[in-house]
């Protein structure tokens, strides 16, 4: 159930892309902050968000906003950048709390698509995983990208998965899933592990696969041709290859070992398939397709579902 009203005091989002940018449009929408502070390695976004007056305050670097005094009873931190970049922020955070710039009770949180590698820079960073730290994904996204192309609806009935661990502290993990019903999201929890092994089959194998056919086409000698003529089903499937390649490449490496099984997993599937139609195997290829089209007819009602809920 959505609910609305102020749930920060203070809230600080990092990183201004699509995402954090659309965290941040949502929790103005929303009334879900007292006062919005901004961070993003883009001087030119934090300019943009201050002109805008969408924030109170920001910096391209983190401590030095930290070092201004205004995040001294900041009481939430959106880290919403590639996943490699989370560690450094990490780091930053951690100096800003022992220098009393951070309380230390901070509620700490993210959108990124991966979770192992997180908590093992968490864990390196802290000496422990801090009870304030809830790491949380949004399945949720847009084919363009960047701070102009930010939505605060746009995770109105999409799928959010918070990853508790051990020694989370309830409040916190409340408070974040309070957060993100009221952006109008789903909130689903489930271990880091059990995420990252769910994510790498049904949203990182198909971008890998997506860029691998859109490089392959591109990379023809024949490519001009091959564009001007390609249909429908090259456009739906290519859709997910204009992604931010920083983004993905981060994804695919902090994601490695479920990635690698997928992978395996799914050329199998090919070389099953490339002996069917060699072998001239009918009943074979017409049984895996019929079971891969009853499938998609499912998923295709869930998208319905999904849609009917967002125009309520």
């Amino acid at each position: 159930m959505q609910q609305t009203g102020q749930i920060f005091h203070k809230a600080l989002v990092i990183g201004l892309g699509l995402i954090g940018g659309s965290v941040l449009q949502g929790m103005i929408d929303n009334r879900l902050a007292g006062r919005l502070y901004a961070v993003d390695f883009d001087k030119s976004v934090i300019h943009h968000a201050m002109a805008d007056k969408l924030i109170q305050a920001g910096d391209d670097e983190l401590l030095n906003l930290a070092n201004t005094g205004v995040l001294t009873d900041c009481d939430c931190v959106i880290i919403a950048v590639p996943a490699f970049a989370v560690k450094a922020i990490l780091e930053k955070i951690k100096t800003a709390i022992d220098n009393q710039l951070l309380p230390s009770d901070v509620i700490i949180s993210d959108t990124a698509s991966t979770k192992g590698n997180i908590l093992q820079d968490a864990f390196a960073i802290f000496g422990e995983l801090p009870p304030n730290l809830v790491l949380a994904h949004p399945i949720a996204g847009a084919e363009k990208s960047g701070f102009m192309a930010r939505n605060g609806a746009l995770f109105k009935s999409h799928k959010l998965i918070i990853c508790p661990h051990d020694f989370n502290d309830k409040q916190a993990v409340d408070k974040i899933a309070t957060l993100w019903q009221s952006l109008g999201a789903s909130v689903d929890f489930m271990p880091s592990d059990k995420h990252d092994e769910i994510l790498a089959l049904t949203s990182h194998l198909p971008h890998l696969l997506s860029y691998a056919l859109t490089y392959q086409l591109a990379t023809d000698e024949e490519n001009l041709n091959i564009f001007k003529y390609a249909g429908g089903g090259f456009r739906d499937f290519s859709r997910i290859s204009a992604s931010s390649p920083i983004m993905w490449h981060d994804i695919f490496l902090a994601n490695k070992q479920a990635v690698l099984q997928g992978l395996e997993d799914y050329q199998a599937i090919l070389n099953q398939l490339k002996a069917d139609i060699e072998n001239d195997n009918s009943e074979k290829l017409l049984e895996t397709f019929e079971i891969a089209k009853n499938a998609r007819e499912y998923f295709g009602r869930l998208l319905v579902e999904k849609e009917k809920l967002k125009n309520l």
